[in-house]
């Protein structure tokens, strides 16, 4: 049977949720990331893309073998000045 509306769009297929299961340190560390102001979905979101990022780069200088797990990873954070109340100057 032929589309009835052949100019009309295919619909996108959003991905399913994922679910993972919650441990006291999971919902620490998902609480320290959403001090920033971040919704639980953006943090989460954030914190795969910043691993799978650090990967990426481990295994694209050869860190490591690829598609292995470092033992350790470390990151480096600029330092930002930020402007201090006139009551907490020295």
């Amino acid at each position: 049977m032929a589309d009835q509306n052949p100019t009309r769009r295919p619909a996108r297929r959003r991905p399913s949720p994922v679910s993972v299961p919650r441990t006291d340190a999971f919902d620490a560390a998902l609480t320290t990331i959403m001090r920033t102001g971040m919704t639980k979905a953006d943090a989460v979101r954030l914190a795969v893309e910043f691993l799978a990022s650090g990967l990426e780069s481990a295994w694209s200088v050869g860190a490591v073998p690829d598609a292995t797990v470092p033992r350790r990873m470390r990151v480096t954070v600029q330092r930002q000045d930020t402007p201090q109340p006139a009551d907490q100057l020295v």
